[in-house]
């Protein structure tokens, strides 16, 4: 008995015609694999470097909410040390005159003094003591 492809040469032409295409298509989905694998890479290299750069303008964000909070506090630790020097000023000072202590100025006009009067004292024993 003879073979059907040996029978039917139109049979035989089309079975090799099919495996000719089953084959293209085998190679061309191997390529399609490859290029989508491509793809998804270039997809997750994109959303990487868009999250990379989410995460600078965050950074960015935090440091600038930083340095202004800290900005923030330092004015406001001014602020208060001044109220507090004020504050201490107005109760202290009636605390200084209640004990009768003299004032920065008239320590200072004292010692002025204190100082011309020994220049006077100097002057007046050096003209009275007899010379050597």
């Amino acid at each position: 008995m003879a073979t059907k492809t040996a029978t039917f040469p139109r049979l035989a032409r089309l079975q090799e015609s099919i495996r000719s295409v089953q084959a293209e298509g085998e190679k061309l989905l191997a390529r399609l694999r490859k290029d989508a694998g491509k793809l998804v890479s270039r997809d997750q290299r994109k959303v990487l470097e868009a999250l990379v750069d989410q995460a600078r303008a965050i950074r960015s964000d935090i440091q600038k909410r930083t340095e202004k909070a800290l900005r923030a506090i330092e004015a406001r630790g001014k602020k208060l040390l001044s109220q507090i020097e004020a504050r201490t000023k107005k109760g202290v000072g009636p605390l200084v005159r209640r004990l009768s202590l003299p004032s920065k100025d008239e320590v200072e006009r004292l010692a002025r003094r204190l100082s011309a009067l020994e220049k006077r004292v100097d002057e007046i024993l050096s003209k009275s003591a007899p010379p050597l």
